[in-house]
């Protein structure tokens, strides 16, 4: 048994393909960032567990750089393949008695299939989780970064995200811990598609739904070209206090099923950014309510199959030129001016598209003032184009800029002053940063312990 270990796992942006990768039909370009989300492992011994009348494995995990972010959950292998198998402890002084859905389920889908794999016993651990200051917006109660890491000053639940992805990097980061602390002939490399069967199907219960599973595809795999797995295949899993959940959850998390085989496409890599130019992301800090987004457009997709189609064609046609477009730039030395105008021309023609399916289904992918901001930044030297990344709306947009210290702080200075009303809804914009995140193409993998142990 390690005495403790470290693995992280990155964030994402859907910078073309936002919706699109609901369909199989259909891929999605994923772009990698390098902030990531951490998760430092260890034995743990409590003092401050009271009063217990059995001697219990408990799990602590922990949020550091939030307040009263520690929440106490007690493994119960007596009842292994029931909802009680993992139960929060709320009775005790010094824990969180709020849920923390994400956390609960993907350590009850973890350890169920370790169990499933033949793991002899539990021991009491304690999780560290700690997320690079990107992930959230930043407030005046921030404080100053420590070991690499800020204290965000408030509460989990009063955190404003940043749209990266900080679900489905905790869920693999969580995930890739526990198969890495309690399964000891994986030797020194992380078993990634084990890793991501078993992360896409935690995340799936946590969210309520079989989702496109991209974000959780860029947490293992990096940046990557997506096309989306059959739900089905989540589905047969099942609820975790059914018969035999935990030897369907095996078979699916290996793959063993013959007439359900995971049919998922991950293109790792398969397109880079050009080393003269730069991913950044901006954070708007107004958000969008994503699930409600994706049901009105397959509602107006399903109204009005030909109109979407033809246009969710075109979108695709405008991805693979991209795509094509920044693998050739990618593979010059230097700027191939002639190619960068083709490349904003293809960023261009997309966001037309995107607008185009916002007028006919009446949801704000690529919202008013979200236009304007783009259009804004977009008329600043050196800044080649952008999108509203994901399912749009007010959360984000991601640009893409010449590789230039001075591009990036006249856009900085440029946002600074920047603010806009979008007529009709009253939604207003008053603040846009750029967020540290650059691109980066690493996916799941370890850490150095040593950079937790002020935190953990």
């Amino acid at each position: 048994m390690k005495n403790s270990l470290a693995v992280s796992a990155p964030g994402k942006v859907l910078f073309t393909g936002g919706f699109l990768v609901l369909d199989r039909e259909h891929t999605g370009l994923v772009l990698g960032l390098d902030a990531r989300i951490h998760v430092h492992i260890e034995e743990w011994k409590s003092t401050e567990v009271k009063d217990r009348q059995s001697p219990s494995v408990l799990t602590l995990v922990q949020s550091p750089q939030f307040q009263d972010a520690r929440w106490l959950y007690e493994v119960d292998e007596s009842a292994i393949g029931t909802q009680s198998f993992v139960q929060q402890i709320t009775d005790q002084q010094s824990f969180t008695t709020s849920s923390n859905k994400f956390v609960e389920t993907t350590l009850h889908y973890a350890l169920s299939y370790l169990k499933a794999r033949g793991i002899g016993s539990f021991t009491s651990i304690k999780l560290t989780i700690m997320a690079d200051e990107s992930y959230y917006s930043q407030s005046e109660m921030t404080q100053a970064a420590h070991d690499g890491f800020v204290d965000f000053g408030c509460k989990l639940s009063e955190a404003h995200k940043t749209g990266l992805g900080s679900s489905a990097a905790l869920v693999t980061s969580v995930t890739a811990a526990l198969v890495a602390w309690y399964m000891h002939d994986i030797g020194q490399h992380l078993p990634q598609h084990r890793i991501h069967n078993l992360a896409q199907a935690a995340h799936c219960a946590a969210q309520g739904k079989v989702g496109s599973g991209f974000d959780v595809a860029a947490a293992v795999f990096g940046a990557c070209l997506y096309r989306r797995f059959t739900p089905s295949i989540l589905e047969a899993v099942g609820d975790p206090s059914s018969d035999e959940f935990i030897e369907r959850l095996r078979l699916c998390v290996d793959d063993l099923k013959l007439n359900q085989k995971w049919d998922v496409e991950i293109s790792s890599q398969a397109v880079q950014i050009p080393r003269h130019l730069l991913l950044l992301m901006c954070d708007v800090d107004c958000g969008s309510e994503t699930p409600g987004m994706v049901r009105n457009i397959l509602a107006w997709r399903k109204e009005k199959p030909v109109e979407a189609d033809m246009l969710w064609n075109a979108i695709q046609q405008g991805s693979n030129d991209l795509c094509q477009n920044l693998t050739r730039l990618a593979q010059l030395e230097g700027i191939d001016q002639k190619g960068m105008n083709e490349l904003a021309d293809t960023l261009s023609t997309i966001r037309s598209l995107v607008r185009e399916m916002s007028a006919k289904s009446g949801v704000p992918v690529e919202p008013q003032v979200i236009t304007e901001l783009l259009d804004f930044c977009t008329m600043i030297p050196g800044v080649v184009g952008g999108v509203a990344p994901g399912a749009g709306g007010y959360d984000a947009v991601a640009l893409l800029v010449r590789n230039d210290g001075n591009v990036v702080k006249d856009l900085e200075s440029r946002l600074d002053t920047w603010h806009a009303r979008e007529e009709g809804t009253g939604v207003t914009i008053g603040r846009v940063k750029l967020l540290k995140a650059r691109q980066a193409y690493e996916g799941v993998r370890y850490e150095e312990v040593t950079r937790y142990e002020g935190w953990s």
